[in-house]
Order: structure tokens, then sequence, then C-alpha cells
């Protein structure tokens, strides 16, 4: 599958809501806006996420009752119609993000998906604990988007290896695992036996990697929250609301 299909495929799901709950025409809006660090996690003990040191934006959409958020390292303050969503230009990380968080806060106003809104303060520490339940003890585990809970947990009794965009990140060592470059990804896909990325990727374009790769992939975190519904994909967001 490839992005252009992929958005395709949301935006005709979308489409087919907005007639059916006769959405069209409606003076209704999606306003997206950046979040703070503070809005957007709390206060973790830990200040190692990349949302606090800025490598990270958290966007937020609202639609009706219903808030959508999505992570992305681009983003845009605007105001769209939640028609506009069907024709927003997708060419850049930012639109990417508000369509995305407009996916979401729509969805979840319908009812139709949940955990659209990420955890905060000590909750992203819980919900690594219980990652462990998802793999086979002796399983190898391709982490895909650097997160430091999960990062600790999988290292601590998985194998794994780490793929990230942030080149501060990429050739350190952290928890003892080497964080490697993007041009690793078909090397660690062979090497691995289940994938474990960032909903994110469905904004940075990187998705396409890990879709037809062979390997079971799950996606984390809220922001995937709704194309994970409408698209049959499995997620793991032990703690959004």
């Amino acid at each position: 599958m490839l992005m252009l299909e992929l958005y395709a495929n949301l935006r005709d799901a979308l489409r087919e809501e907005i007639i059916r709950y006769n959405l069209s025409g409606q003076k209704v809006s999606v306003r997206c806006r950046a979040l703070s660090a503070e809005e957007a996690i709390g206060h973790p003990g830990d200040k190692d996420y990349p949302i606090l040191k800025g490598k990270e934006i958290l966007v937020e959409a609202t639609f009706q009752q219903g808030r959508g958020q999505a992570f992305t390292d681009e983003f845009e303050n605007a105001d769209y119609s939640v028609e506009d969503l069907l024709e927003i230009d997708l060419d850049s990380a930012s639109k990417r993000a508000s369509f995305i968080a407009g996916l979401n806060a729509v969805y979840r106003h319908l009812g139709l998906c949940d955990r659209t809104i990420h955890c905060k303060n000590e909750e992203p520490k819980e919900c690594s604990r219980n990652l462990l339940n998802l793999f086979e003890p002796e399983m190898k585990v391709l982490l895909v988007g650097y997160q430091p809970r999960f990062l600790e947990v999988l290292a601590s009794k998985r194998e794994v290896r780490v793929l990230d965009l942030d080149c501060d990140n990429i050739g350190k060592s952290i928890s003892g695992i080497a964080i490697e470059p993007p041009e690793m990804t078909d090397d660690a896909v062979q090497w691995c036996e289940s994938i474990l990325a960032s909903g994110s990727t469905i904004i940075n374009g990187t998705i396409i990697d890990f879709l037809s790769c062979g390997k079971p992939v799950m996606f984390y975190g809220v922001t995937i929250a709704a194309a994970a519904k409408i698209l049959n994909f499995n997620i793991y967001c032990h703690c959004g609301h």
C-alpha cells in the first residue's frame, strides 16, 4: 500500500461517515492547535520524552464533543470544516497531522474509535509495564520510534532493536541498545520477528516500510486510533483516554 492509497482509503471512510451521520453542510469545524508539553503529557517523573525535549509536537483537534490528537514534528494552527478534511492537501507533515488529528476527533465524537487522547503523568510507565504481554519471551522485537519507557522494558526482557529519525538519538546507546538510523530499516525488519511501531509513522510516511514487510506489526499511541479502526491495524494504547 502506498501513502496516496492509504490516505485515499481514510478519506473515503470519512466521507461515508459524513454522509451516514448527515454532517455535510453543517456549521461544524475541526480546530487544530499544538498543545504545550504540560497539556500533552502532564508531569511525568522522567524528562526524556521527545515532546519534553522539543522534538515532537502533539496536535489536538476538536469536533463537537470529540477530541483527537496526533504526534508530529511539523504543525499548523488551523480551523477546518469537517468537509475540508476531504480536500486538504496532504503534501506536508503539518497537513497530514491536521488531517489525522481531525479524523480522530470526528471518529471519537461519533463513537467509532476510542483512546484518542494521550496519557499523562505516570501513565506512560504503566503503559510500558504491560508491553511484555504482547510478545513471547524469546521474540526479537523491532521498536520503531524511540519511546524511552518502552525501550527500558523491552531491553530488560526481550531482544530488541530500535529505529529512530532523531539525529540526536541515532548512534547513542540507551538502555544498552544502540539507536539505529532509518537506513537500517530493511536489515532490522529482516532480523525481527515482530514490529512495534509508533502511530506517528502514518504522518512521517515511514509506515509504508512496515505494512508489506511480511512481519506482524502493532502500532502504538493515540495518533493512529481512527486509522487503525478504518484499516484494521493492530494497535496498542493501554492508558490512552
